[in-house]
């Protein structure tokens, strides 16, 4: 009786840690990035395409067309920062007011929670923060204050 109390303590035990390891396993492979865009916003391949972040100080532009090329570019006029990537996930930063451009008339401000994707490359935009990435999850974030890369 001993030794069938203890088979199923450890078939217990094993079934339960199977399911532990599968889940942790499974939850490592699917979590992404871990935002959890409320809408996506797919844009074309013809040209830029410009928004503003949330962050009332964020600018940023998305490009998948062979005339520009393919990049994520994001500034804060405030600080005089700004970020391009490209699609490799190679990027530039720059700190002074001379590497900054004006946003063209008529950009839309975008909602936090929105996802904007562009061909390889992706924008998450969250209430203080702009986040892009590739297709390798390699990219940057910038807030109106800081800016930092992930690889």
């Amino acid at each position: 009786m001993k030794a069938l109390t203890t088979i199923r303590s450890r078939a217990v035990i094993f079934s339960l840690a199977v399911a532990l390891i599968g889940g942790a396993i499974t939850f490592t492979a699917t979590r992404g990035t871990g935002f959890q865009p409320t809408h996506q916003l797919y844009v074309g391949s013809q040209h830029a395409y410009e928004f503003f972040a949330p962050a009332s100080d964020l600018q940023c532009e998305v490009s998948h067309s062979p005339a520009l090329g393919t990049y994520a570019y994001c500034q804060t006029a405030s600080h005089n920062r700004s970020v391009r990537m490209e699609v490799d996930g190679t990027f530039k930063t720059c700190e002074s007011g001379s590497c900054l451009g004006n946003p063209g008339l008529g950009t839309v401000t975008l909602s936090a929670g929105t996802r904007v994707i562009d061909g390889p490359l992706t924008c998450d935009l969250t209430a203080d923060t702009v986040s892009c990435y590739n297709h390798s999850k390699r990219g940057f974030v910038v807030s109106p204050t800081s800016l930092s890369s992930y690889k």
